[in-house]
C-alpha cells in the first residue's frame, strides 16, 4: 500500500508539474516593446493641440499603457490608456506649459520617450494665448483684475508687479521671459510671514505689496512708498480704520494701519518712493484691496 501510494502521489505532481508548464501564462506574453511619438514641430507653439501615438509590441491582454508628460522636469500629466488589438495607442495633448517637454510611454517593463520645445511668443495680441498669459500671472498671485483675452490696463500692472518683485527693469513691458518664468511657477511674491494667516506685505525695497493667505501671495501689487523726506514706516502693525471714497488729500479708499500711515487708491502711482509716508496702489484696484482687507488684520512693511 505504501508503495503503491507513493507512486500514485508521484504521478500525481508529474501531473500537475505538466499542467503549469503548458497552460500557464508565460513571461513572453507581457509586452516586449514599445515606442512613442509626439506630432509636433521641433518647437511648438503654446496652446496648440498634438497627437501622441505609439504601439505596444506584443501586448498581454488587459496591459495598459502609461503616460507621463513633464515640462522643464515638472510632471504636467499623467494618464493611463489602453492599446487596441493590434497594439496601437493614440492620445491628445495641448501645450499649456513651457519649455522643454518629454513624453514617456510605459507598458510593463518596456519604456520609449520622446520630446519636443515649446515656442513662447515675442508680442501678445488678442486671443487665447493672452489669455492664458493673464491667468498664468493671477495663478502666481499678479493681480490683473482680468482673466480675458486682451491686454489691458491691469494686465501691465500686473507685469510691473512681477518686474519690481523679480529685480527687473520697472515697466510695464510684455517679454517671454517673464512669460517663461509664469509658466514654470517662476517669480511670486517671496512671503517674509507664512504662519500668519490672512495678512498683508509691504516690502519697501521692490515697492510692491502683496495680499497674503498663509504661505500664497493671492494679489500683488505695484506700490509706491514714503520718499527719503517722509518715509513710510517699518515694522508689524494691525488695520484700524477703514474710509471709504475720497478724501480731502484725494486719498482714495483708505485703509490705516498706524496713526495717519495707510494704504490707499491715488491718480500717481510711480516706479518708486514718491509718497507722504503712505503706501499708495493702483486706483483701480482700491477698492478690491480695501474690500479684501479686515480690521485687525496683519501687516508688515518691510526692506
Amino acid at each position: 500500500m505504501t508503495r503503491r501510494g507513493g507512486i500514485r502521489a508521484g504521478l500525481l505532481i508529474a501531473a500537475a508539474a505538466y499542467a503549469v508548464a503548458v497552460f500557464a501564462p508565460s513571461a513572453a506574453s507581457a509586452a516586449s516593446g514599445i515606442t512613442v511619438d509626439v506630432d509636433a514641430p521641433k518647437r511648438a507653439q503654446l496652446l496648440s493641440k498634438l497627437q501622441v501615438s505609439g504601439s505596444v509590441s506584443n501586448p498581454a491582454p488587459g496591459e495598459t499603457v502609461k503616460i507621463t508628460v513633464r515640462a522643464n522636469d515638472r510632471e504636467v500629466l499623467k494618464d493611463e490608456i489602453s492599446p487596441g488589438a493590434d497594439g496601437r495607442f493614440a492620445m491628445p495633448l495641448v501645450v499649456g506649459a513651457c519649455c522643454d517637454y518629454v513624453v514617456t510611454a510605459t507598458a510593463g517593463a518596456a519604456t520609449a520617450s520622446d520630446g519636443f520645445s515649446v515656442r513662447i511668443p515675442k508680442k501678445l495680441g488678442k486671443g487665447k494665448v493672452t489669455r492664458l498669459f493673464n491667468t498664468s500671472l493671477q495663478s502666481l498671485g499678479f493681480h490683473t483684475g482680468t482673466k480675458g483675452s486682451r491686454v489691458t490696463s491691469g494686465t501691465r500692472l500686473a507685469i510691473k508687479a512681477f518686474r519690481k518683485t523679480n529685480g527687473m527693469r520697472r515697466s510695464e513691458r510684455y517679454s517671454p521671459a517673464i512669460f517663461r518664468s509664469l509658466l514654470q511657477g517662476r517669480g511670486a511674491f517671496p512671503v517674509q510671514h507664512p504662519k500668519d494667516g490672512r495678512h498683508v506685505e509691504v516690502d519697501i525695497s521692490r515697492q510692491v505689496m502683496a495680499l497674503i493667505e498663509g504661505d500664497k501671495p493671492v494679489h500683488t501689487f505695484h506700490v509706491a512708498t514714503g520718499t527719503g523726506g517722509t518715509p513710510t514706516v517699518r515694522g508689524s502693525f494691525r488695520f484700524y480704520r477703514k474710509d471709504p471714497g475720497y478724501n480731502s488729500l484725494r486719498m482714495y479708499f483708505s485703509v490705516y494701519f498706524i496713526r495717519g500711515y495707510a494704504t490707499h487708491g491715488y491718480s500717481s502711482v510711480p516706479n518708486g518712493r514718491a509718497s507722504h509716508g503712505c503706501v499708495r496702489n493702483p486706483i483701480q484696484f482700491s477698492r478690491f484691496i480695501y474690500n479684501w482687507i479686515d480690521i485687525g488684520m496683519p501687516i508688515h512693511v518691510y526692506g
